[in-house]
């Protein structure tokens, strides 16, 4: 059980993720941008996006598949829209800077737009959608993933398992926002529970013969499914197209998986879309006429076996206040495997929150 497990404050994990990206050569505000994303996914919950990807991520450092330097090079061919060439920097920091490319032309035209080339696993979706909800914007991000889902109808793999999160500023409310796979479930809970000892439901993979199965190990060496069938896969086609084919980064099975590939870059692209919402009517309006839409979402009737209806974004953002006051739980797994990457650099992990009488922790 997750309260089960020792946790630590957001800050401290900021603050040695920082360190560990400083050593692998990144300036010390990328490494901060990534250490950022990676916190802010665990404190919403996304575990398989937190700071368990550390290890992974310097993992391909050693072998220069990744630049902690990179030269990014901002183009436009229209006032609103730019291509950024992320130079094979860190997913996060090529992804921030495209989304304040799109955020800064929407403060000009009511619309930006930016597409991103030449990066890396960006970590979640929402995290770069978010930004653009303090800018009293609605943010769109789209990336495509190396491929693990066949297409409605194939047994083979051409596209990833591609996110598409939206985020809306919701008045008083934290934001609504969606951010979702077009698979079934995300690889990483395929991953964990493989790590684990777990099946998985079925519906979620094929075998590599094709064949339905609730086998972890297996279903990593075959395929993921869409969500929805036919829906789903449209939907990871979008995402490709958008995010890659526009962008000029690998697509329709082109980006390399970095778990596993380690003879090249990956070359992920990444979509970004920010819309102002003063361009179609007063923020206040808008605020309100959400917090109304809200309003008579939660005043239905729950169905048989819940307690309340819950809108998109809402449970992550309730996880976010408890993981902000209580810390966030790591399991012996994750921190250990931080722990190997940052003690051989003199890197001290940070000490767990001790837990008061009552289930609360010390802060």
């Amino acid at each position: 059980m997750c309260d089960s497990l020792k946790k630590y404050r957001a800050d401290d994990l900021t603050r040695l993720a920082t360190s560990i990206f400083v050593h692998e050569g990144l300036p010390p505000s990328d490494a901060k941008i990534v250490a950022e994303s990676l916190v802010a996914a665990d404190l919403r919950g996304i575990d398989t996006h937190g700071v368990a990807r550390i290890p992974s991520y310097v993992e391909r450092f050693p072998k220069r598949l990744v630049e902690p330097r990179p030269q990014i090079v901002i183009t436009s061919r229209m006032p609103w829209a730019a291509c950024v060439d992320g130079g094979n920097g860190m997913g996060p920091v090529v992804a921030t800077r495209a989304m304040s490319e799109a955020i800064d032309r929407a403060e000009s035209f009511g619309i930006g737009a930016a597409t991103a080339h030449r990066s890396n696993h960006f970590g979640a979706a929402a995290h770069y959608a978010l930004q653009a909800v303090a800018h009293d914007c609605i943010g769109i991000t789209l990336t495509p993933a190396s491929k693990s889902l066949a297409p409605f109808g194939s047994r083979e793999p051409l596209f990833g398992t591609n996110p598409i999160a939206v985020a809306i500023p919701a008045g008083s409310h934290a934001p609504w926002v969606m951010d979702m796979a077009s698979s079934v479930a995300a690889r990483g809970h395929i991953r964990l529970a493989a790590r684990h000892g777990k099946s998985i439901p079925e519906g979620w993979a094929l075998d590599e013969l094709g064949r339905p199965t609730t086998d972890a190990e297996a279903a990593l060496a075959g395929v993921m499914l869409p969500f929805a069938g036919v829906k789903g896969s449209a939907l990871a086609m979008l995402i490709d197209i958008l995010g890659g084919v526009l962008s000029g980064s690998g697509f329709a099975g082109a980006i390399r998986d970095m778990t596993r590939d380690f003879d090249a870059p990956q070359d992920v692209g990444h979509f970004f879309l920010a819309m102002k919402v003063e361009a179609f009517m007063p923020v206040p309006e808008f605020n309100e006429r959400m917090e109304t839409a809200i309003a008579r979402l939660k005043a239905l009737k729950p169905a048989a076996g819940f307690t309340e209806v819950l809108y998109p974004g809402e449970p992550e953002a309730r996880r976010q206040r408890k993981h902000l006051e209580n810390g966030i739980p790591l399991t012996p797994e994750v921190y250990d495997s931080i722990k190997r990457v940052a003690e051989p650099s003199g890197i001290a992990m940070p000490a767990a929150i001790a837990a008061l009488a009552g289930g609360r922790a010390a802060l």
